[in-house]
């Protein structure tokens, strides 16, 4: 995930300005437009985090964040493409907040602490590797790798994100299940 969006906050810029001839201070207002939708979409996302499921957040997110990628390397108009920037900008939002909050869910209270300490270094490790390998295909083949690497590393993500919820249930807090089983 955070390769994704650090791929995007940026190579936006670049690919507008030298790969897409766009005029500098537009293409600075449209790639400074992805963080602004970026943090429209965390409050908005926080707004309503208690009405939607993680599930449905999640899946809805990168199911949209992967549709703005798709307007953004199809390009057929500037305006859609700085379009599927802002989109993909305000979709991918929620996502890593939801994917460190919902961690006991996933492999419960014991293991959390954890699991989000690796979560957050292979945030950190995909910040730094992705970028870095979308800029040396950038220099090799073209600027319009840019829009390629964010799909694939969104169509990635919701992979893995299908495949690791395929068929899996919540963990039980151990801790919780003895409370309701003295209280049965």
């Amino acid at each position: 995930y955070c390769g994704a969006e650090f791929t995007l906050g940026s190579w936006t810029y670049t690919l507008f300005t030298e790969g897409r001839g766009i005029d500098p201070q537009l293409a600075g207002l449209w790639a400074g437009g992805f963080w602004g939708t970026f943090t429209i979409g965390r409050i908005t996302a926080g707004l309503f985090a208690h009405r939607v499921k993680v599930n449905t957040l999640m899946l809805s997110a990168m199911t949209t964040a992967l549709v703005g990628a798709v307007l953004f390397w199809w390009n057929p108009h500037p305006w859609v493409s700085v379009g599927g920037v802002f989109l993909t900008g305000f979709a991918i939002a929620p996502i890593f907040a939801s994917l460190i909050s919902s961690t006991s869910q996933r492999v419960g209270a014991r293991h959390a602490a954890n699991t989000i300490g690796i979560q957050v270094a292979s945030a950190v490790l995909g910040g730094a590797v992705l970028p870095t390998v979308t800029g040396y295909l950038a220099q090799r083949v073209s600027l319009e790798a840019v829009p390629v690497m964010l799909l694939i590393a969104l169509a990635g993500l919701l992979a893995l994100y299908v495949v690791s919820m395929n068929g899996q249930k919540a963990v039980a807090d151990p801790a919780l299940s003895s409370l309701t089983d003295t209280q049965s």
